[in-house]
């Protein structure tokens, strides 16, 4: 089975994981513009990751205690989501999604 074909055959599972995974990047580098930038909050390209980061950080606000800053609320959405793509994996492969190894 070449990659196009597994891709197409178990497009359930890698379109949900391509998201989860650009999200916990997308993450990461707000994260990372956010160190870098922190003198100039008005940097086009950090705008740009808080306007796709912060619908994501919402929700993990909504169930962070609000004693914990914004940075920790960061982390935690990266954790959540590291877990939750993991779930879908173990998820996929208890459902008997398993790629065949050789021709």
């Amino acid at each position: 089975m070449t990659p196009m074909q597994s891709f197409f055959t178990y497009w359930y599972f890698h379109i949900p994981n391509l998201i989860f995974a650009a999200l916990i990047y997308t993450l990461i580098g707000r994260y990372v513009l956010s160190l870098i930038f922190a003198k100039k909050p008005d940097v086009v390209i950090l705008k740009v990751f808080a306007s796709v980061t912060d619908p994501v950080l919402r929700l993990v606000r909504a169930i962070t205690p609000a004693v914990a800053p914004n940075g920790i609320v960061l982390v935690f959405a990266i954790a959540w989501l590291m877990a939750a793509r993991m779930f879908w994996f173990l998820t996929c492969v208890a459902a008997g999604m398993r790629a065949s190894m050789g021709a």
